[in-house]
């Protein structure tokens, strides 16, 4: 789904009820964490021409919980720091 169209269906979802179903829907129509972003992108600028853009506001606090279900895009490889000194 376009970014556009993804971002005009998280405003029309935060209008419903049912957040969790919202999340799953939006997860499932993007497909992927980029495609979220650019929604995400797209209703960031349009609160910064508008700030009383409540709709825009609803919708992006949908889009940054679908991020967050998405879960990264990047694997994380984490190690642990060597200490120098002994402990």
């Amino acid at each position: 789904m376009p970014s556009v169209d993804l971002a005009e269906r998280a405003i029309a979802l935060a209008a419903s009820g049912d957040r969790n179903g919202a999340v799953n829907e939006l997860v499932d129509a993007a497909g992927d964490v980029d495609a979220l972003e650019e929604a995400r992108d797209l209703l960031v600028r349009r609160i910064q021409a508008r700030s009383d853009d409540y709709e825009a506001t609803a919708g992006l606090t949908l889009l940054n919980a679908a991020i967050a279900t998405a879960g990264p895009k990047a694997e994380v490889t984490w190690k642990p720091k060597k200490w120098r000194l002994p402990r």
